[in-house]
């Protein structure tokens, strides 16, 4: 069972001031920790442990691939990158991996393990309140959504910049030479650069999920249910679910069998015991399954050369399904996380090793240098995408029984980013999706301490870099999809059914941020999906489904103040921020994409204008409609939209 009980958003104005007391929550009940909540409960503390456990590794697994596979080695050591001296660009990205595992994923571990023992001391501390022990911790990892756009949107171009501005030398036609010890120092300097601007961009995105703490339960208490949850069901839909999957089709061999474990396990709810009544982890059963397959070559691939074209170009199939390697420019033979080279040459130079936390506190430096301005304006977006993910984190595990206080929650949440980004870690870490799973499990604190404490011994042993070469990527990913179908699930059975259609409009924003960021960051040339896209599709999203829901219920005042507040995040880029044009040459978007202004007529490239117009008109157009809403009328009174059984077509009379 999913939802046991209805949302407690606040009712009233009183109410929303009294959430905001975040010392309140407690009521006078002790801050203590509550000894008599269970640490372990079972088969289901490990069953929620493994889920939460593999879900963070799967997270780190992809953007980690993201990161060094495309950004660094992708992008970063590209062959067209070759105005700089010969094995300059390569450096960069050697460089750029060395921060990245040394600096960037022991910060990640000291978050996890803050966040992680928070939320199973707010977990004991709710068992107080409330004088019940079947409490369940909110799960807690990195924050999925913003990790990628950030990934994209700020370390990318940071780490390009940081490449042209510290190059000993520049040349757009020969060669230019310079020594090895001076390519060595200036891509360390790079890499660096690129590193400290994403610091910065990340401590400032948990600052402002901080600064938020009173948005979570005045949104909960406006919007309808919908509306909160699209942000669970987009990211759930499209990040957890499709992308897997895919990911899953490529490699059938290696990856069918284990997805239909976990389907039959978890939505089957059928169990394999190993003695009496404990049984085997199905999370585990389906990552040892899909890495024993893909260490005996079940991804393996021809690399053969293929003719194409006109006979001047070659490819492989190995080459289309496993990619090639940065540093021979060869094709992979098999795929990520099966590379016994790979594995031990990552075992060889992190595994116990490298300057770990030695970035603590220098990442913050960013804020010397010219770019930050420029951060401060997407960080908000990012920030704000962050929170109302929590929001809805909250109200997910409040109908499935445990309440939690918005306030607070948001606060640490935010914090948790910002210790991350002072210990050196460029990506941030949120509630994590998937509390009533776990409560259905049985789990309560155990799996959440747990997680933060095997995480932080992980990510400081220099392991994880190994772990990335040993484990393929979809191994993790069967898991993520049955986290993120459950996530539909549960946003459709929180919501009205006048409303379905208001959900399914709201998932289509982020259905086309995958397709701007298609093919690993090569961006779509539709100018409608850029402007759906826009802040991971989030805030699209959101208000999409919002306007949606006030139509369908008729509830044309809301529609009217949505509408004219509407025009006010066009016109300043918060909404449908796409106020640029694709260079057709790269295929790259423009430096201005995403971030806040004004964005009137003065620029043929500004869209926002164009926006704000269109919402007014819209918002004219419902404004006209509240006259002439009587009973008996054509147009009919509104339907209270938390109202669960109403239909638009009931008479005015079956309406409360």
């Amino acid at each position: 069972t999913l939802s046991k009980s209805a949302s407690s958003a606040p009712q009233t104005w009183a109410e929303y001031k009294e959430r905001l007391k975040v010392f309140g929550w407690q009521n006078g009940t002790s801050y203590k920790w509550n000894t008599k909540v269970e640490f372990f409960t079972g088969a289901g503390e490990i069953e929620a442990f493994g889920e939460l456990f593999f879900d963070n590794l799967a997270t780190m697994l992809g953007v980690t691939g993201s990161a060094i596979g495309h950004i660094g080695y992708g992008i970063l050591a590209a062959p067209f990158r070759s105005w700089g001296p010969e094995g300059y660009a390569l450096a960069c990205a050697q460089q750029w991996e060395k921060i990245y595992y040394e600096w960037n994923i022991p910060a990640c571990g000291l978050c996890l393990l803050f966040g992680n023992v928070y939320y199973a001391w707010l977990a004991t501390r709710l068992a107080t309140k409330e004088n019940r022990t079947d409490v369940t911790a909110q799960p807690y990892g990195m924050n999925t959504t913003v990790i990628y756009i950030m990934l994209y949107a700020i370390t990318l171009p940071a780490l390009e910049k940081g490449h042209d501005k510290f190059a000993p030398c520049i040349s757009y036609g020969d060669r230019c030479t310079a020594t090895d010890a001076e390519i060595q120092s200036a891509a360390r300097k790079a890499a660096e650069y690129g590193w400290e601007v994403s610091v910065t961009a990340n401590f400032i995105v948990g600052l402002f999920e901080v600064s938020g703490f009173f948005l979570g339960d005045l949104v909960r208490w406006l919007f309808p249910t919908a509306a909160v949850f699209i942000p669970l069901f987009g990211v759930g839909f499209m990040w957890l679910g499709y992308v897997y999957v895919v990911d899953i089709f490529e490699h059938p061999m290696m990856c069918w069998l284990p997805f239909m474990i976990v389907l039959t396990g978890f939505f089957g709810n059928v169990r394999y015991p190993i003695y009496k009544s404990v049984t085997f982890p199905i999370a585990l059963l389906a990552i040892l399954s899909s890495s024993a397959f893909g260490w005996m070559g079940a991804c393996e691939q021809s690399t053969d050369d293929i003719v194409y074209g006109f006979g001047s170009h070659t490819t492989s199939v190995a080459a289309q399904y496993n990619g090639v390697d940065a540093a021979t420019g060869l094709p992979r033979k098999t795929c990520q996380g099966t590379d016994k080279a790979l594995a031990k040459a990552a075992w060889k130079q992190f595994a116990g090793k490298g300057d770990i936390f030695g970035g603590f506190g220098k990442g913050l430096k960013g804020f010397t240098h010219s770019d930050v301005k420029d951060l401060v304006a997407q960080s908000l977006l990012y920030g704000a995408i962050g929170f109302l993910g929590s929001m809805a984190d909250v109200e997910s595990a409040e109908m499935a029984g445990d309440s939690y206080p918005m306030a607070e929650c948001l606060i640490f949440d935010g914090l948790g980013t910002m210790i991350g980004a002072l210990a050196g870690g460029i990506y941030g870490t949120t509630m994590y999706i998937g509390h009533p799973i776990h409560k259905a499990l049985g789990a309560k604190i155990g799996y959440s301490l747990l997680n933060g404490v095997v995480y932080f011994v992980l990510f400081c042993s220099g392991i994880f870099a190994s772990l990335y070469n040993v484990i393929p990527l979809c191994a993790n990913g069967a898991i993520l999809i049955f986290v993120g179908l459950l996530l539909g699930r549960q946003a459709f059975e929180a919501t009205p059914a006048r409303h379905y259609p208001a959900l399914l409009l709201g998932v289509m924003p982020f259905i086309a941020n995958k397709m701007s960021l298609e093919s690993q960051g090569n961006h779509s040339y539709d100018m409608g999906i850029q402007m759906m896209s826009a802040a991971g599709g989030t805030m699209c999203g959101i208000f999409l489904t919002c306007i949606a829901c006030f139509a369908i219920d008729r509830s044309f005042h809301k529609c009217v103040v949505v509408s004219f507040f509407m025009c006010f995040l066009s016109l300043f880029g918060f909404f449908a921020s796409h106020n640029d044009i694709i260079d057709p040459s790269t295929g790259v978007r423009g430096p201005r994409h995403e971030k806040l202004g004004i964005y009137d007529r003065s620029s043929d490239l500004n869209q926002g204008w164009r926006w704000a117009i269109s919402w007014a008109m819209v918002g004219v157009f419902f404004l006209v409609h509240i006259p002439f809403q009587k009973k008996g009328s054509h147009v009919k009174m509104p339907i209270d939209m938390r109202d669960m059984k109403a239909d638009p077509y009931d008479s005015d009379t079956d309406l409360s």
